[in-house]
């Protein structure tokens, strides 16, 4: 009889780690898929893990939705059932959140839908953890319903989000005679595929004449792209100062947002000598956007034991990681690791790479 604590039986892990996920363009209509991966211990099923953000009408991203699908091609039963739990994890390894373990039956080409992650909640304290440089780490684990399998699996896969970035000094001329309802327009153009991604517009509005960089989209209706700017001004000592920020997602219901800085016209006229020379105001603004999936590959797939080399590559900081709220308690991928020395898998192996490397040398 199979045991219920998932802790103690064999089963399959994947880990998915998505860079520039940030950028990722993905929405529920067309979601992020991994790349497809065969469980050889589960009658060499085939599987794919999907992603997709879940904006509202104020086009924030509020959830992230996680699901699984059984390939169509896929060997085994026609129907099998696997328990499985999934979890993000922070760029140190550790479980920054998941979902409990629920049990669940697939046929050949069907999907289920496991968690859906507010990513507001998640992110609201510390960002970077479970979000680092705007990438994501994400744990599924899977185990047979019925039976038992002879050892455990891990593989590693990595999705690149491609990501252009483009800067430059944008001069706004005859500025003390700039009045509302001018307008100066710049082109974003890709550099990749010389296409036009959005529209700048320099302009002044409201009593206090505040500055403001609108942006347009230059793609087709039905283009997603996520786009972000950072707008600065040159002083006349050379240094940018930073003077607004803003991002925005870009799909057939939003194609338009804008950014009020936090310099005005006549804060400016009053400092002259500090932002205008020849009455030239030099804007930089810095656009990053997203450019599509670069690539998707497996790193690596081990059964039986997690070479050191894996270990390291997915987490190089693993042995010098500590839980400072609650030391005893490792992490999920610590954990596994741990569980396998146990059995002395990983030990024994490792004391045989050593022994043939020596034997090598000699």
């Amino acid at each position: 009889m199979a045991s219920n604590n998932n802790s103690e039986r064999k089963g399959f892990t994947i880990m998915w780690i998505i860079e520039n996920f940030k950028y990722s363009t993905y929405r529920y209509e067309v979601g992020l898929q991994s790349p497809t991966f065969v469980v050889d211990t589960m009658e060499e099923t085939k599987w794919r893990l999907f992603l997709y953000h879940i904006f509202y009408d104020d086009n924030i991203e509020k959830d992230l939705l996680f699901g699984l699908r059984r390939m169509p091609h896929s060997k085994g039963p026609q129907s099998i059932k696997i328990r499985c739990e999934c979890a993000l994890l922070t760029a140190d390894g550790w479980v920054g959140t998941q979902c409990n373990v629920t049990e669940q039956g697939f046929t050949k080409y069907s999907s289920v839908t496991f968690q859906s992650f507010n990513r507001k909640g998640i992110s609201a304290d510390e960002p970077e953890k479970i979000f680092p440089n705007g990438n994501l780490t994400f744990r599924f684990k899977m185990w047979k319903c019925s039976g038992e399998i002879d050892s455990d699996g891990y593989c590693t896969a990595r999705t690149l989000i491609g990501v252009e970035k483009k800067s430059s000094i944008w001069s706004i001329r005859n500025f003390s005679t700039f009045e509302k309802g001018n307008e100066i327009t710049e082109r974003i153009n890709s550099t990749l595929s010389d296409k036009s991604i959005a529209t700048l517009k320099f302009s002044v509005t409201g009593e206090d004449e505040t500055l403001q960089v609108s942006f347009i989209s230059s793609g087709s209706e039905f283009e997603s792209r996520y786009f972000s700017i950072k707008l600065s001004v040159l002083d006349s000592n050379g240094v940018a100062v930073t003077c607004g920020e803003a991002e925005v997602f870009f799909w057939i219901l939003v194609k338009y947002s804008k950014c009020l800085l936090t310099l005005t016209k006549k804060k400016i006229m009053r400092k002259k000598n500090q932002y205008l020379r020849d009455d030239v105001l030099s804007l930089i603004y810095e656009c990053n956007f997203s450019t599509g999936l670069v690539y998707e590959e497996f790193e690596s797939t081990n059964y039986g034991w997690i070479s050191p080399q894996t270990a390291n590559a997915c987490l190089p900081d693993l042995k010098l990681t500590e839980n400072t709220a609650n030391p005893s308690a490792p992490s999920g991928l610590k954990r596994d690791i741990e569980l396998m020395l146990h059995e002395n898998v990983l030990l024994n192996q490792i004391y045989r790479s050593n022994d043939l490397d020596h034997g090598l040398e000699t």
